[in-house]
């Protein structure tokens, strides 16, 4: 039997790590630190000490409202969401208080959109973030799943196409266009599905590990060509 090639064998470990990452559980967020406490409340599922809990489990019926006190007045509140790791403003407000109240928020406003939201906070002297998962949504059902999904299959499709072609700069280009593609398709439908952790920055493994693979597999099943007798 013959052996891989050295690219293979290298585009084989690169997979590996990347199934190693995927199924690892979410990674935990931090609680509520700095002295700081809050408390969540859905319509529907209850109450949640939003202090120590790391996770919050809601339905699409509910609706969200927050509460958080502080030890001292807080000139600054930032509030981000959390995808590949990157930070995404929500909500930045200046002003001088102990207690923060945040809400109303539909989960049936988010829920078309993504099923799973890394959410944290910043304030002046505290930090804190959770996990909120829809737990009656589909990751399949809901635009950030399908999206995944589609670009996940598209850029499968596009890196298997590469593999039988002559392996020149253009075609490495190309398979790690459609490399990262795939890669950010996968992460996306993984944190959809609460596999990967949003908050996570090695996440962006997925397409950074997906444009190095674009970029080392072309060629690796081409025949090579038969000298001439």
């Amino acid at each position: 039997m013959s052996k891989l090639r050295p690219g293979a064998r290298i585009s084989c470990a690169f997979v590996l790590v990347l199934v190693g990452l995927a199924v690892l559980p979410a990674a935990v967020h931090a609680n509520v630190s700095g002295g700081c406490t809050a408390t969540g409340t859905a319509s529907k599922s209850g109450t949640v000490d939003l202090t120590t809990a790391t996770v919050w489990h809601v339905t699409a019926a509910d609706v969200l409202t927050g509460v958080a006190t502080a030890p001292g007045s807080q000139r600054t509140a930032h509030l981000k969401v959390d995808l590949f790791g990157i930070g995404l403003p929500l909500l930045d407000s200046t002003g001088t208080s102990s207690t923060g109240h945040a809400g109303p928020y539909r989960i049936a406003d988010y829920s078309p959109y993504t099923r799973v939201l890394a959410v944290a906070g910043t304030s002046t002297s505290c930090d804190g973030s959770v996990l909120i998962i829809v737990d009656d949504v589909s990751p399949l059902t809901t635009w950030a799943g399908v999206l995944g999904l589609i670009a996940a299959l598209l850029g499968l499709i596009g890196m298997l196409a590469t593999l039988t072609q002559v392996p020149t700069g253009n075609t490495r280009i190309v398979g790690l266009v459609v490399g990262v593609v795939a890669g950010v398709g996968l992460g996306l439908l993984l944190q959809e599905m609460a596999i990967l952790d949003p908050a996570n920055a090695l996440d962006l493994l997925f397409p950074g590990g997906g444009a190095v693979l674009g970029f080392l597999i072309p060629g690796i099943l081409r025949r090579q060509p038969t000298a001439a007798v």
